[in-house]
């Protein structure tokens, strides 16, 4: 029997891209376990370009980072490379963390961009720069460490994460700077943990909400992340061997970064029997921005978790979930970015339309009405899911589907985009409202 030519060569072809395909996730597979056992060298991006550590304590900078708006909108920028002013002060780090401080949560908005940017230059991207290197070099910081991008950047890496369902991961940037004596005549060291938001496979991890245990009431998908970035900060102040009553740490994220960032400081906060503690409760610094809810734990709001500020876009549906009437929430304080029900909201908004366009060179979208569905979609979502459990029912799904019908897109990515909550930071020059 005759077997068609053309079957054949397709057979052949297929059988040489299973056996590719099976050949890079070994590959793959091969290098993470090189990179633990030491016996490959870890990839590390060094800053270009960089000049000295600024000699002031306090210190303004250009700090370069990746936008999805200009990305988006500039055919000749691909990798969305654009830039916005960052001030950094070492005086916030002698006061009590449970204070709100707007200008150290403005600087944090754009260190959580900075820290999202980083995958672009591991990943090769055209006109990308070590964006964390880069900006943290230029505030004085010291021995910063991007490891975790290079394992958790690349499409085969993402393939692999996809193929072996390894996607409760994350990659973050650690960083330490030297402080003057807070008064005891010993020098304050200050770690630095910016968490990269949703990259990659990393989405899968994110709907891995169902089915945490009753010793744990957090997001498990997002816990499972938290726990490896906890170990790597505490391997890397043991490392340094830090005091930890002359350290003070501070950590940042947006989105599934700034999800991971309040798990992370509710760790720290309250760290489980046995583990150390590695700054005093008053100094661990943390602002999160964009960040979903992650806990159904019922103590998220207790004071030992008052140094935890969650910066929230109402307009955000990213911050309406998983749902409150499923009982999320996140550890700390929510603060709230204006709203249209906001009193001055008009004017609020011009002004952070004039931050946007200096920082993206574009226009930050404006359709109150839109605005608004957005603002109520978690409150129209629970009548169509009314519990976590149903996501797992056809019915669930539809009422899933029911909740997004006659939202905008554009306007859901804007309210959500690193570039909206810098541009609203920014814009803002007083304290807001803690929800």
């Amino acid at each position: 029997m005759h077997t068609n030519p053309v079957r054949r060569c397709l057979s052949v072809l297929g059988s040489l891209l299973a056996c590719f395909l099976i050949m890079s996730l070994i590959m793959v597979q091969v290098r993470y376990l090189g990179y633990e056992s030491g016996l490959i060298g870890m990839p590390r991006a060094e800053a270009v370009g960089m000049n000295s550590a600024p000699a002031s304590s306090r210190s303004t900078i250009t700090a370069e980072y990746c936008s999805e708006v200009v990305s988006a909108s500039d055919p000749t920028n691909p990798a969305g490379r654009t830039s916005t002013q960052l001030t950094f002060d070492d005086a916030w780090f002698y006061r009590d963390s449970r204070v709100y401080q707007h200008d150290l949560a403005t600087a944090c908005a754009v260190l959580s961009a900075v820290c999202n940017s980083e995958s672009q230059y591991y990943s090769g991207v055209p006109r990308s720069v070590p964006y964390a290197e880069q900006t943290l070099g230029l505030l004085g910081f010291e021995n910063v460490r991007t490891e975790s991008y290079a394992l958790r950047s690349s499409i085969p890496d993402e393939v692999s994460s996809l193929l072996l369902g390894s996607s409760d991961v994350a990659a973050y940037a650690l960083a330490s700077k030297h402080l003057a004596s807070d008064g005891d005549g010993q020098p304050i060291t200050l770690v630095f943990v910016g968490i990269r938001g949703t990259y990659g496979a990393e989405w899968l991890s994110n709907f891995n909400v169902l089915g945490q245990s009753a010793q744990s009431p957090d997001h498990r998908g997002f816990k499972a992340a938290e726990e490896e970035v906890a170990q790597a900060v505490r391997s890397y102040v043991q490392e340094s061997g830090l005091d930890p009553a002359h350290t003070r740490i501070l950590i940042t994220g947006h989105s599934r970064g700034g999800a991971i960032a309040n798990l992370l400081a509710a760790d720290l906060d309250d760290p489980d029997e046995g583990e150390p503690t590695l700054a005093p409760s008053t100094g661990i610094f943390a602002y999160t921005f964009a960040a979903p809810c992650v806990t159904r734990a019922d103590n998220r709001h207790d004071a030992a978790f008052g140094n935890i500020f969650n910066v929230a876009n109402e307009a955000d549906i990213v911050t309406q979930l998983p749902l409150a009437s499923w009982g999320y929430d996140r550890y700390g304080t929510t603060i709230e970015l204006p709203h249209t029900a906001s009193a001055g909201f008009d004017g609020f908004y011009a002004a952070a339309q004039v931050a946007y366009r200096q920082n993206t060179g574009f226009a930050l979208s404006n359709d109150p009405g839109a605005l608004a569905a957005l603002h109520s979609f978690g409150s129209n979502a629970s009548d169509h899911v009314p519990r976590a459990e149903d996501l797992t029912s056809p019915i669930g799904v539809l009422g899933v589907a029911q909740s997004l019908v006659g939202l905008d897109l554009s306007s859901a990515l804007g309210a959500h985009y690193p570039d909206t909550y810098i541009a609203w930071m920014q814009a803002l020059d007083s304290d807001l409202p803690a929800a």
